[in-house]
């Protein structure tokens, strides 16, 4: 967290910098991203809950089309890589080639995690308060998140038990909501899963997790 926070304010120095002494009526705003959520799932039974830290690490470019003179409002379209990684009382287990779920009580293991690897590609549509020679502006950014799962990785151990399950049976394309908002340097960032997280055989051999959609909770930071 450290190390995140120290990029930040080197890069709104830079952004500032640069943007101070060069005058381009023609500029391009926020092409670069990246974003540190804390991850929860929803529609979850009731005696499911996340334990130590769920998080999301992303980063990308975006393409920025200004759609008026004034390039205050427009479109953005880019690609970047999610890093995911997911602690919760969720238990999985492979049978004869099937992965079934059940919950755990949090006193029975020392690690229960997965991690996942993403190809993300957002499309956003963008309203901002910028100037050619103003970087102190605000934001409003709503638009439509795709991932593409690269890889994943469960792992779990307890005092009697130690494992690794790989390609879990996650959904191979996701989709979601996403809005970004915010004034300069600092901005919340808000993304809601529209589709399961697991993919529908899955569902069908543990149906009371069928349900399982992300939400994260964020801080985001873009940078020419």
């Amino acid at each position: 967290m450290r190390y995140f926070i120290s990029f930040l304010l080197i890069m709104n120095f830079v952004k500032s910098y640069s943007q101070i002494n060069e005058v381009d009526n023609k500029y391009l705003e926020d092409q670069f991203y990246l974003g540190l959520y804390y991850s929860a799932l929803t529609s979850a039974p009731e005696n499911f809950n996340q334990n130590k830290f769920s998080s999301t690490l992303n980063f990308g470019f975006i393409r920025d089309l200004p759609l008026n003179k004034q390039r205050n409002f427009g479109l953005g379209v880019g690609f970047g890589l999610s890093l995911d990684s997911s602690n919760s009382n969720l238990k999985l287990s492979e049978l004869n080639n099937s992965v079934s779920a059940e919950i755990v009580n949090g006193e029975d293991f020392t690690k229960n995690k997965w991690n996942t690897t993403k190809i993300e590609f957002p499309l956003e549509f963008r309203w901002r308060t910028s100037t050619p020679t103003s970087y102190k502006f605000w934001r409003v950014y709503f638009g439509v998140k795709t991932s593409y799962l690269l890889r994943s990785r469960y792992k779990y151990e307890s005092l009697n038990s130690n494992y690794t399950l790989d390609n879990l049976p996650f959904r191979k394309t996701q989709s979601g909501l996403t809005l970004n908002a915010g004034n300069n340097t600092w901005n919340l960032g808000v993304y809601l899963g529209l589709n399961p997280v697991f993919n529908k055989e899955f569902g069908q051999i543990n149906p009371d997790f069928k349900d399982l959609k992300e939400f994260k909770l964020g801080l985001i930071f873009y940078i020419l």
